[in-house]
Parts: structure tokens; sequence; C-alpha cells
């Protein structure tokens, strides 16, 4: 979500709501009388990688149809993956992903040629001092150029740049506010303070950051503030909500060098910041990067089973979910960038090395409009009700306007431990979808009723590993530093990094260059 920082500020009158009009924001998991609800009038579909996954399972008897040769397998078809591809791009190299989709936590949907993102779906300008070889790669993609006199990447298709006036919009308790946390007074004057004292030494990748820097993953961001800014509770709950949303925790999980960098890894403060979200989200860099690499190459629904090193090669065995059979690759070497808790099943050997990561369960609820009942929107809307787990939504009528139907994409982001509900998610979709309805019909201030009449269709994701928290002595620790095999290279965000998409390429261009140089 938007930082506070980004623009001077021009504050929109606070609005007096009837603390009725909030009755409906409710968890999304917790028991309702959905009874007299009756079956949704339109179609809803649900797509969840969780089962593919659990294949792993039941599919010890699928036969071993055939055997391949390759130079290097990639597990997973991600922004990590597919960049270490992009670094391979001259050699023999097989992409096997288990998702039918490309760019894992920033894959895309779409419905009669409307895209729409179905995870991450923004990102903003990059400084001067961040590091060059991602930047240079998305340079080569034609998705960013140089701006000398700003020292900023900024993004070449400018018709995909959020016009600020439609930005974003906080609901809090009984009002809207422009932004998630307060800004002007005291408090907000202190935490300027406080952060901004490492403001440019936050670099991305963060394997950059000094080793000074790299001090503050030690603590939790809350144990950093209230050292020096005891919060109020409005405070304390705006930066809750950001931590949430960008990191699945909140400032008491995350370490202090996380929460920092959220407001003072880019220059926020003086302005000319953009935020980039074109209508698939940032599906937009993962396609790009895809049209450079040889289509044959990616295999979706194409599951690792087992990876078992030889003496000079490595083994990997691969479900073709489609065929119900299994291939066997022979390969010099495999990067694996798919998520890492299920070595423990594939190539227990190194678990251990990730065993203590922690991951956020995502759900994404996407309405596709048919007739538009509602006013014109934000691009972010955000919902910081007392119910933890919805962030609330984004509105593509405040995008690019070449598309059929206006989308309303609603993000849900779960504590670690309620990743077994979403196993139950086929049965609750019609609850989820009902309750998802009608908090945002509680933003617009409508009936739920009016609003399911606008409703075409419905679209739910569930990512049970969507992405690493970053909780304290997390960072700085690249396990390739102690893998066990040469040949078995790791790349993406759960490596030790941020959960943003700048890392999670990085993470791939390094884990290519560790293969090149194994060569």
């Amino acid at each position: 979500m938007r930082n506070p920082f980004e623009q001077p500020m021009n504050r929109r009158k606070f609005v007096r709501l009837s603390s009725a009009s909030l009755l409906g924001i409710v968890a999304a998991c917790q028991p309702k009388d959905y009874s007299s609800w009756e079956e949704a009038p339109f179609d809803i579909q649900l797509h969840s990688d969780m089962e593919v996954g659990h294949l792993v399972f039941g599919m010890k008897d699928f036969p071993i149809t055939k055997k391949i040769r390759k130079q290097t397998l990639i597990v997973g078809a991600g922004m990590a993956g597919l960049s270490a591809a992009w670094q391979l791009k001259n050699h023999d190299y097989v992409i096997c992903e288990l998702s039918d989709r490309i760019g894992g936590s920033a894959a895309c949907e779409s419905y009669q040629n409307t895209l729409f993102p179905q995870g991450a779906h923004y990102d903003l300008d990059y400084p001067g001092y961040f590091g060059q070889e991602a930047l240079q790669m998305l340079e080569s993609l034609g998705t960013i150029q140089y701006d000398a006199h700003s020292d900023l990447w900024k993004f070449t298709e400018q018709q995909y740049i959020i016009d600020y006036e439609y930005e974003t919009q906080a609901l809090y308790q009984s009002g809207y506010w422009e932004d998630v946390i307060p800004s002007e007074g005291t408090e907000y004057e202190r935490f300027m303070e406080l952060t901004e004292r490492y403001s440019g030494k936050l670099k991305l990748p963060t394997r950059l950051i000094s080793p000074e820097i790299q001090e503050l993953d030690k603590e939790t961001f809350w144990n950093f503030l209230n050292t020096e800014l005891p919060l109020s509770a409005r405070f304390a709950r705006g930066i809750n909500y950001q931590m949430i949303d960008d990191f699945g925790a909140n400032s008491q999980e995350v370490s202090a060098l996380a929460g920092i960098f959220y407001y003072v890894g880019r220059p926020y403060r003086g302005g000319g910041i953009e935020t980039f979200s074109p209508p698939e989200g940032n599906a937009y860099f993962a396609r790009k990067i895809e049209k450079q690499l040889d289509a044959e190459a990616i295999q979706l629904r194409h599951l690792v089973r087992k990876i078992t090193p030889q003496k000079n090669t490595v083994k990997v065995e691969v479900i073709d979910v489609n065929r119900k059979q299994v291939i066997e690759y022979e390969v010099d070497n495999v990067i694996y960038a798919g998520q890492k808790h299920t070595l423990k099943f594939v190539y227990p050997q190194d678990y251990p090395l990730f065993e203590n990561n922690v991951y956020a369960p995502w759900m994404v609820v996407s309405f596709v409009l048919e007739e538009d009942l509602l006013e014109k929107g934000y691009w972010q809307n955000e919902m910081l009700s007392m119910e933890r787990n919805f962030l609330g939504f984004i509105d593509s009528d405040a995008q690019y306007a070449n598309k059929n139907h206006r989308v309303l994409t609603a993000y849900y982001c779960l504590p670690n431990w309620e990743r077994k509900q979403l196993a139950k998610i086929k049965e609750t979709t019609q609850q989820i979808t009902q309750q998802t309805l009608e908090n945002i019909a509680n933003y617009f201030l409508i009936e739920p009723e009016e609003f399911q009449k606008s409703i075409k269709k419905v679209f739910i994701k569930v990512m049970g590993h969507a992405m690493p928290i970053p909780i304290p002595n997390y960072l700085f620790k690249d396990k390739n530093l102690r893998r066990s095999k040469l040949n078995i290279v790791y790349a993406g965000t759960d490596n030790s990094r941020l959960p943003l998409m700048l890392e999670a390429i990085d993470s791939g261009l390094v884990a290519g260059d560790l293969i090149l140089k194994n060569r």
C-alpha cells in the first residue's frame, strides 16, 4: 500500500459515518449464519495449487514414461525462476511449474480479455542506489529507464502509473482517511525523524546492505519504535496494517529492518516516486520475461516429486499432472526457485536450511462486474477494521482504461497458523464470497443485495505459502553458502530475502550466476 511520505499531503476532509454502516466488516472465517443466502446467482471459480502440490504424496505409483537429458532444471516459474531462466537463456534448461500459469505470487487471471491480478499488483520507481543487476535486466526488457535528473529508474509505460488523485483511501472505524497512518502531528514528526535517519542506507537487493545496518534485523519493528516512540492505538493500528499488507505479519513479528525499509527504502519524502500498476499486476513483468524465453522450456502443471544427486549429475522425478505420468530428468544442475517447505519431501538433505521459515497464507477474491452500480473508486481501498485478515481491495476503475469489465480484487492475509483453514476452501467459497461482498458493499455504503446485482463472476485464489515473513534474524543468511551440493542452487525470496519483486529477480540472477560459475 502507498507510503505516507510519497507526496506532499493534500488532506481530504474527514467523513463521518454512522456506526451501523460498519457492522458488516467481520472476519471472513468467523462463524456466521449464511442460511438465508441462497446459492450465488453467478459463477464462483476457485484456483488453488494446494491440491496439486499434495499430489507429491498420492502419485508414488505413477509410471516413469520417459527420460530426458538437460543441462539445468529450474523448479518454479515465479519471478525468481523466470529470472534464473533469463540468466541462462542461451543454455539448455527446462522450467517445471506445478501451477497452470507463470508468475507465482504475481500471477494474474483473465475474463473476456480483461486482465486482473491475483497476487502482487504494483511496484514503485527504483532509486539509483539500488543494485544494478536486476535493474539492468528490467531495462533490457523495456520496462524501466534511468532518469538522471531524479536519479530514479522510472517505468516506461506511463499509462500504467496510478493517478495520485485516485491512488488510495483508507477506512478506519467510522471514517475515510487519505492515509493509513496519520500524516501530521507530533507523533508523525517523531516517527519520521526516527526512520528517516536510515534513508538511503537500505538498498535492494538486501544483500547490498552494510553490516552495521544489518543489525536492525535482530529485533522487532515494534521494539525498535517503542524504545523511542510509544505509539498511540491509531498509529499502531496503521503501522500493523502496513506490515501485514507487505510482509504478512504485524510490527511485533517482523524485523525492524523490514519495517524501516517499508517507510524509507525509497526516497518518498522528496516526492516524485510513482506507483506502477498494470491491469494484470506484477504478472506484467513475468510475461515480459516469458517472451524472452523458449516457450517449450516452460512446463506447466509439472510437479517436482524427488531430487536425487548422482555422482556428477542430478536425477529429478517430475509428475506431469495432466497426463498422470512421471518424467525422469537427468541434469547437470538444479535451481530450486519453488517454495522451500516442499524440500522436506522433495530433497530432505537441505530442508534443515529452511525449516525455520515462516510463511503468510493469502486469499484473493476478485469480483468481475457486469452492471456498474458503484461510484468511481480509488485504486487501493484499505480497510483498517478490527479484523486482522481482511486488508481491503483494489479497483480496476482507477487503472488504465483498456478493459472490458470493472474488477474489484480483495485481499486477505491469514496468520501462519490458519493455513489449515485453506484446505477446506471448496466447502466455504459461498461464505467467503458473501462475506467479501458485504465488506466491499459497506465500504461503498450500499446494500449487499444491490452490489450483488452487478456481479458477473467471482474468482477466488488461495496461496498457502504466499510469501516468507521477515521475522528477526531471517535476512542475510543465504542458504547457498551452506547447500549440500554445488550443483543444487536456491533462489526465491524465501532464501533470506524480503518478499519484494526486485529481491525475487535478483535471487534468480544470482542463482543463474552460481550455475554458470560452477560449470
